[in-house]
């Protein structure tokens, strides 16, 4: 018997620091999976820097997922993968916009981020999405060069991946996979969550709550 598409989704947000954060992340990952019945020690997560994150009691066909930014950490326990990204707006990215727009490799995409009411909002919806199409890639067993040799035209309808996004003044966050039907959940017990809306391309141009 097959299994539908899910992703179980927890979050936190006071967290000091990256080291706090990604620690923080490898917690939430074994609550998610202790509420699958699967025992995961903390001690037991791969370590920070050392590519996505993996437990040797962690069964085949499990996928945890993790970003942090800034104190706030997002993870997520799929049975399938799921590329997910989270950013945080930096006051200097603001000052150093048009060179970071510039970098993108889609020039509709360019051209829609500099002409939205708010192109540093539009930029980290774009961003989040190269981000999170190059970890999906990574899952699914490929190796791309960069995030930027991704391609939003990947994106449903043009593509076979779909993505979600929320956006709120602290935080982007979006995730993808190939799984239109995706069933996605945040835990009852996390302390921190985003209401995520089915994104299609263009994406930057679609504002979100």
């Amino acid at each position: 018997m097959v299994m539908p598409p899910r992703l179980s989704l927890a979050g936190e947000s006071s967290c000091q620091d990256g080291q706090c954060a990604s620690q923080r992340g490898r917690e939430l990952l074994s609550q998610l999976a202790a509420d699958q019945g699967l025992d995961c020690p903390v001690s037991a997560w791969s370590a920070r820097g050392n590519g996505p994150v993996s437990h040797p009691a962690l069964p085949a066909g499990h996928y945890p997922i993790m970003s942090h930014r800034r104190g706030l950490v997002v993870a997520g326990l799929a049975n399938g993968p799921v590329g997910l990204d989270l950013e945080v707006p930096l006051p200097r990215h603001r000052q150093r916009l048009p060179a970071l727009v510039e970098m993108l490799p889609d020039t509709d995409i360019r051209s829609t981020i500099l002409e939205a009411p708010d192109p540093q909002a539009a930029f980290y919806r774009a961003w989040n999405l190269y981000e999170s199409l190059f970890k999906l890639a990574w899952l699914e067993g490929q190796q791309p060069s960069q995030v930027l040799a991704m391609r939003l035209t990947s994106l449903a309808p043009l593509g076979e991946i779909h993505c979600w996004s929320s956006q709120t003044p602290e935080a982007t966050l979006s995730l993808c996979s190939r799984h239109p039907e995706l069933e996605i959940g945040w835990a009852k017990w996390t302390a921190t969550s985003f209401e995520l809306q089915a994104t299609s391309y263009p994406a930057p141009s679609n504002e979100i709550g």
